[in-house]
This record gives structure tokens, C-alpha cells and sequence, in this order.
């Protein structure tokens, strides 16, 4: 789910259009029809902003502004015009009076209903940005902070790998075959070790041989374990490239369907928290 998505998905459903319809006294269903045709400009108008890096902390610093703790249909219900008034003009900038007067002629709305709308939505949009960037922001951090313990892992078991044993990453059967035979094993010897360590696990375990000898390793014979089968596994092997599919989507994206989902949006946002 890309921002404009999240953005929509929360500001349009039905509490939170009827929290707008009861302050504006525009029907629901015009509300829902207007927010539809603006919050994508209005992404996309962000984005230009931030472009520019004046732009980027400017539109940060009114983020850091708006936090609040309440539902979207709540800080709908108590938004204050005022303050959006503000947000939309700083958005839109000298196109405020084209953009609601398209608007209009789209929703069939007036320009006065347009921009009550709009100003009651824009404190609101903005709270939900903060978060998201916010959210963003840390999933990176963590990711980051990941590879760091990985890397730090990776080097822990180069350091211990003359040995013949690797506790870094747990106590596995490798480590087993290596406390038993020692470094002086053969290649060999170490292979008809594991072979038997995995005979022994797989009939400690209610296996019989011919099972643990037609699996293709430890990895194959715990997924049989576990409940898995060579078709799940299968399946499951595509799931990194589907949310990455979803989150990022793929390199043929134009630069306009970057503004108009967010991603670009994020991107600069976050790239000013780091």
C-alpha cells in the first residue's frame, strides 16, 4: 500500500466523511467525491515543494506541528479551518484559485464549498503524513540497525570458523559434529557425521531412514517438519518480490507516478530524519 492509498483509505471512510459533511454541510457523498480529486494533487504538490530542499524543511517543520493522538474522524470533527487555510495556501501556493475552481467544476461544487473542504481536511492530511514519515523513518532505522547485528554476526563466526565450531549464530548440528570430531576431521568424516546426526534426528523424531535420506538436507527435512511442502515453498518464495512489488513498485515508474502515490514524497521527507 503505497501513501496516497493510506491517505485516502483513512480520510474517506465513512466516519471521517461524515465528520466533514456535518461541519461544511456538503453531502457525504460530494465530500467523499471532492477528497478523491484533491488529496492526489495535493500529494503531488507536496512532492514539488519538497524538492527543493528549503521546501523539504519547511514542510517538516509544519509535520512536527501536527501529531495528534485522536482518530482522523476525530481531528475532522475538531479540525481548525483556520490553521487549514493556511496549510492550503502553503501548498498550493499561487494555483490555489485555479486548482479550486477545477475542483469545483469536477465536483460540482462552489469555490466556497471547495475550500471549506479542503481547509477542514488539511490539518488532518498533514498529521497523517507525520506519521507515516515518522513510521517510515523508523522501519529504515531497524533495517539498518538489522544488517549492522547481521554484519557484527557474520564477523563473529569468520573469527571462531578455525576452530570447526560456530556458536555465533546458536548451537546447530554443525557445531555438534565439529565438538565430537574435533578440527581434525576429514571432509569427508565430517560428511558421514552430519549424515548420521541426521538419520538420528530424523528417527528421534518419528522419521524413518528412507524419509531422512530422500530429504536434501536439514533445511528441506525441518520445513517437512514444520508443515511445509516443496509447493508452499515455492509460493512463499515469491512473496519478497510481491511486497516489494507493493512498496515500492518497479523501476519502470515514471516520475509522475511517483509524485502522485507519495513514494517520492517519503523519500525526501525521511531522508531529512536520518
Amino acid at each position: 500500500m503505497n501513501l496516497l492509498q493510506l491517505l485516502l483509505g483513512t480520510l474517506t471512510s465513512n466516519d471521517s466523511v461524515n465528520s466533514v459533511s456535518k461541519k461544511t454541510g456538503v453531502s457525504s457523498g460530494l465530500v467523499s467525491k471532492l477528497m478523491i480529486a484533491a488529496i492526489p494533487l495535493l500529494i503531488s504538490y507536496m512532492t514539488k515543494n519538497a524538492s527543493k530542499k528549503e521546501g523539504a524543511q519547511s514542510l517538516l517543520g509544519a509535520l512536527t506541528q501536527h501529531t495528534s493522538n485522536q482518530t482522523v474522524s476525530q481531528q475532522l470533527a475538531n479540525a481548525d479551518d483556520t490553521d487549514g487555510a493556511k496549510i492550503i495556501g502553503h501548498i498550493l501556493g499561487q494555483d490555489q484559485n485555479a486548482i479550486v475552481s477545477n475542483l469545483a467544476n469536477q465536483t460540482g461544487l462552489n469555490s466556497n464549498q471547495v475550500n471549506a473542504v479542503l481547509n477542514n481536511i488539511a490539518p488532518a492530511l498533514l498529521n497523517s503524513l507525520s506519521t507515516a514519515t515518522t513510521a517510515t523513518a523508523n522501519a529504515q532505522t531497524t533495517t539498518t540497525t538489522n544488517k549492522k547485528k547481521k554484519t557484527q554476526a557474520a564477523s563473529q563466526q569468520t573469527a571462531t570458523q578455525s576452530s570447526g565450531v560456530n556458536l555465533a549464530d546458536g548451537i546447530d548440528l554443525s557445531d555438534l559434529v565439529g565438538l565430537l570430531g574435533g578440527s581434525g576431521a576429514t571432509a569427508q568424516q565430517t560428511q558421514q557425521q552430519a549424515n548420521s546426526g541426521l538419520d538420528l534426528l530424523g528417527s528421534l523424531l518419528g522419521g524413518t531412514q528412507q524419509q531422512t535420506q530422500q530429504s536434501s538436507g536439514l533445511g528441506n527435512m525441518l520445513g517437512s517438519l514444520l508443515g511445509g511442502s516443496q509447493q508452499q515453498t515455492q509460493q512463499s518464495s515469491g512473496l519478497g518480490n510481491m511486497l516489494g512489488s507493493l512498496l515500492g513498485g518497479t523501476s519502470q515508474q515514471t516520475t509522475t507516478t511517483s509524485q502522485a502515490d507519495g513514494s517520492e514524497l517519503l523519500g525526501l521527507l525521511t531522508g531529512l530524519l536520518k
